[in-house]
């Protein structure tokens, strides 16, 4: 069975516009189901991830149906992804499974194979139980258990996480307490061992495969999640690896890490990485990483003026710097914030940042009068 023919049978919406699936949205018998979900959206798009959402969008069979494509955006890509990868001998364990589709999905397409879903939610719980039913899967269980502290009694031959590492982890996802992600890199490869890399280790067989796609938003932040499985004696093979590249109705285009991962003594350094994230192509050179690739490539970059803001939103305490940037003739105002974003404002090829001084001061002048800045004052370099 094709990917396209078992989403038909699942019944998965599928939206071609924003337009659409909010006019469908609202177009569902349902009202309030439109008013909850539009409040999620809004509260998504501001950087909150919540678990309680996935009890929303997957609490029943019907809404998991409607909503599946929307908040799970990476879904068709990803399927293509395990449809192309013949996985190793075992049963499948797939931790923090939501709706079941995926683990469905491995049902089907290994039906000598057990798989097995756990979940937090029981009702999340209960529409995977109904999903099976649906498609007639007696090879696929469900659980409702914690990840963190979970203990199975097995191991299996593939284990699969998906965008479960920030639902584990506060909520919150990016870049904090930095402002270089390639110069942060060596340190956040060191990060230590966390709830979801310690439950892999239990249960993935010796000769296992572990497959994991995380929302990790910039290098540093894919080097702190391989830093957490490395600590455990779990890496991946970048040869096998990719960003997996996907366009939401709702959210554009997006890349995660599709990382898949095994036991072994070798582990990858901050060069290896940096090369594999920077190896896609032309796609990835429009990315933060490029920009910021362009400032630390450059080492004879004058730092001319540099003025840094402590922010404080509802995502919290941040910080943004903004630089005038001299090297030879060429002149850059470079934007950059701890949470990742990195952004090229102004430039110039002639002059230096003579040139740019005014648009500098006046970058300045509307960042300083931002309702969400506390604190302002001047830094001398990179």
């Amino acid at each position: 069975m094709s990917i396209a023919d078992f989403l038909n049978s699942v019944d998965i919406a599928h939206f071609n516009s924003p337009e659409e699936f909010w006019e469908r949205l609202h177009g569902l018998p349902n009202k309030d189901t439109a008013v909850i979900a539009r409040a999620i959206f809004e509260e998504r798009q501001s950087g909150r991830v919540d678990p309680v959402h996935s009890a929303f969008f997957f609490e029943s069979l019907e809404n998991s149906q409607f909503f599946h494509n929307v908040v799970s955006p990476y879904l068709d890509a990803l399927l293509h992804e395990l449809d192309a990868n013949q996985l190793p001998p075992g049963d499948i364990l797939e931790l923090g499974s939501g709706a079941g589709v995926v683990a469905c999905f491995l049902a089907q397409k290994y039906p000598e194979k057990k798989v097995v879903g756990i979940d937090l939610l029981p009702d999340v719980v209960a529409t995977a139980q109904k999903l099976a039913q649906l498609l007639g899967l007696s090879n696929v269980e469900f659980h409702q258990q914690e990840i963190a502290g979970l203990r199975l009694g097995k191991t299996f031959g593939c284990v699969l996480s998906v965008a479960l590492r920030e639902e584990m982890s506060s909520g919150r996802q990016g870049s904090f307490g930095y402002f270089s992600a390639i110069a942060e890199l060596p340190h956040a490869l060191t990060a230590t061992s966390s709830p979801l890399s310690h439950c892999v280790a239990q249960h993935l067989a010796t000769d296992g495969l572990y497959v994991s796609l995380e929302r990790c938003h910039d290098v540093a932040s894919i080097a702190s999640w391989v830093g957490e499985m490395q600590s455990e004696g779990i890496s991946p093979s970048l040869e096998h690896s990719k960003m997996l590249i996907f366009t939401g109705v709702l959210t554009g285009a997006e890349k995660m890490p599709l990382l898949l991962s095994s036991r072994t003594e070798v582990r990858i350094d901050a060069e290896l990485l940096l090369q594999w994230r920077m190896s896609g192509g032309n796609e990835m050179q429009s990315d933060e990483l490029a920009v910021e690739s362009r400032i630390y490539s450059q080492r004879a970059w004058r730092v001319v003026k540099a003025t840094e803001f402590d922010i404080r939103d509802e995502l919290g305490d941040a910080a943004v710097r903004v630089y005038l940037l001299e090297c030879d003739r060429e002149g850059l105002v470079y934007f950059t914030t701890n949470r990742g974003a990195r952004e090229i404002i102004f430039e110039t090829s002639f002059g230096g940042a003579q040139i740019l001084s005014n648009k500098y001061e006046h970058l300045l002048g509307e960042l300083t009068y931002n309702p969400s800045v506390v604190d302002v004052r001047s830094i001398t370099s990179l």
